[in-house]
């Protein structure tokens, strides 16, 4: 029947059409990850619009159409059915976890001060340091460049007035620092001081060394244990730098008479308080001056202390006001000869020296004065800076020193002729006043030396400063021998006999900061020409002495 023959046929149609319908759709959600997933593939992409779609694996195939339909009316035979999928491999039993051992990185440790510059200018000093500040380097020098200038109204030669000349007084490379939070050290070296001599019966230490020492400060300021060579604990001026004299050098008094050598060998403990209420120090050493071993198997003691008896009270303008004393002593044997005494400008007014001279009827004999027995030294100080603007300073020293005359041998050793003393005393007196700036451009340096120490970084403005101080200073001793009526000696040591010197000193000092210090000096000098004289004052055909003296200088 033909009507049921076309509906026969309508109907399979649409079955076809719904089955492609659902094979299309399959390949589209079959195909559209593999596409996503070959866009990051090397392999061209697939295209499957004209691929027929594939059943699920394990779905039976779709039905054969009905027998007997035209060709033209046949459905798209399905793709043949997919191999079934191999069984997944078994996957291998999983080993056991492998340690992994993550290195542990522990953070340094972060000082307050890590945020600080390592290398710098803190307080006016270049410093170099660790970030935790367990290192810190203070590179140091100084340079000092002299002219002397002499005027004399006598016989220059005769009295051996020194030449007029320039001179590098000073050429220091310097070295300090702190090694963790208590250990000090400072290292320095001259090039413009020549090596000791060899004076014998002592051979020099070392080379031209000057400050070498090692502190232990675990308490800050209040104690210090410092061993090596120093500034010797006796009297104001000579524990004062020569960065900050307010003259080019330390006066007659101290320089010249109360302790020639100025520095020693050994150990000192010493200290102060914060507020600057005391200073104390006490040391035991050589004996024998700078650079020199000890030469005997003595020491000697030292001891220095001062009291600010306003600073009590609080701040003012009288709180630096120091009222201070020294003590020294020391036994010698078979020591040196004590050292020759000069003017500020170099001139030698009281020589110790060998001499040749006939002893005993023999000429051309070797003999000089030598350091024997106990010698004894006290000193007493006054320092008053008021208000830094300014202020008077002044110093008083005793001394007595035994001695002996000896003849000498030329390998140097002394034979002892016969006894000899030295006694006698000294003062000096200034006044000072800054007619620019103050006292703080260099801070306080009196008599101290303290430490370096590293402040937080900070940067100020460099400030000039013009200083003006006067001084008066007096000189009265004496060397005398025993009296041996049966000795013969002439002629006798240029040292006996009494030498006084009154001098008087006029200096200006222009800072710009700290670091540098243009300075003039002038220094009139006279000299005592009585009978009982000296043999070195005794041949003066003048006994005035002028000196004119400048200095440039870098103290870093």
């Amino acid at each position: 029947m033909p009507g049921r023959k076309s509906l026969m046929i309508a109907s399979s149609s649409t079955v076809v059409q719904a089955r492609l319908l659902a094979g299309c759709l399959s390949a589209f959600l079959i195909g559209a990850p593999i596409a996503a997933r070959a866009q990051t593939s090397t392999l061209p992409p697939t295209d499957i619009s004209n691929q027929p779609p594939n059943p699920a694996p394990g779905s039976a195939p779709p039905p054969a159409p009905p027998p007997g339909l035209p060709p033209e009316s046949e459905p798209v035979p399905a793709a043949p059915a997919a191999p079934p999928a191999p069984p997944a491999p078994t996957a291998p039993a999983e080993a056991p976890p492998v340690a992994v051992v993550t290195p542990v990185v522990v953070a340094p440790v972060v000082s307050p001060d890590s945020a600080e510059p390592l290398a710098g200018i803190s307080d006016g000093n270049a410093f170099l340091r660790s970030p935790n500040n367990e290192f810190i380097l203070f590179p140091n020098g100084r340079l000092q460049v002299d002219t002397y200038l002499f005027h004399y109204s006598g016989d220059e030669n005769k009295a051996k007035i020194p030449n007029n000349t320039f001179l590098l007084r000073r050429a220091r490379l310097e070295l300090g620092g702190w090694v963790g939070s208590f250990v000090y050290f400072w290292l320095a070296g001259d090039f413009a001081l020549g090596p000791p001599a060899p004076a014998a019966p002592v051979a020099p230490a070392n080379l031209a060394t000057t400050d070498d020492y090692v502190a232990l400060a675990p308490w800050n300021n209040l104690a210090i244990l410092q061993v090596g060579q120093f500034d010797a604990p006796f009297t104001l001026e000579n524990r004062t730098s020569d960065k900050y004299f307010d003259f080019m050098e330390r006066s007659i008094t101290v320089r010249a008479f109360g302790i020639p050598d100025n520095k020693e060998t050994g150990a000192m403990l010493h200290g102060f308080n914060d507020n600057r209420n005391y200073y104390y120090s006490v040391a035991v050493l050589n004996g024998d001056g700078q650079n020199f071993k000890n030469a005997d198997r003595e020491f000697d003691w030292m001891g220095r202390a001062w009291v600010a008896p306003f600073s009590f009270s609080g701040d003012g303008p009288l709180h630096d006001v120091e009222i201070g004393a020294s003590l020294w002593t020391g036994d010698r044997a078979n020591t040196l000869a004590p050292t020759s005494q000069t003017t500020q400008g170099g001139f030698t007014f009281l020589n110790f020296g060998q001499f040749t001279t006939t002893y005993q009827g023999t000429a051309n004999t070797a003999m000089q004065m030598r350091q024997v027995g106990r010698m004894n030294a006290a000193a007493g100080e006054i320092n008053a800076p008021i208000d830094h603007k300014y202020g008077v300073r002044g110093e008083f020293v005793w001394r007595h020193s035994p001695l002996s005359e000896e003849t000498i041998a030329s390998s140097g050793a002394g034979t002892i002729v016969r006894a000899a003393d030295l006694k006698g005393y000294s003062f000096y007196g200034e006044a000072w006043v800054w007619l620019m700036g103050d006292d703080r451009i260099i801070g306080d340096q009196q008599g101290l030396e303290p430490f370096l120490r590293y402040k937080k970084f900070g940067v100020r403005p460099i400030q000039n400063g013009l200083m003006i101080a006067a001084r008066y200073e007096h000189l009265d001793e004496n060397v005398t021998a025993a009296s041996t009526p049966a000795l013969s000696i002439g002629p006798d040591s240029p040292a006996l006999g009494k030498t006084v010197v009154d001098s008087g000193e006029l200096g200006v000092n222009y800072w710009h900061s700290k670091r540098f210090r243009a300075t003039f000096n002038y220094v009139l000098n006279h000299f005592g020409q009585g009978d009982d004289a000296n043999a070195t004052l005794k041949v003066l055909s003048s006994a005035w002495e002028q000196e004119f003296l400048f200095r440039l200088a870098i103290a870093l």
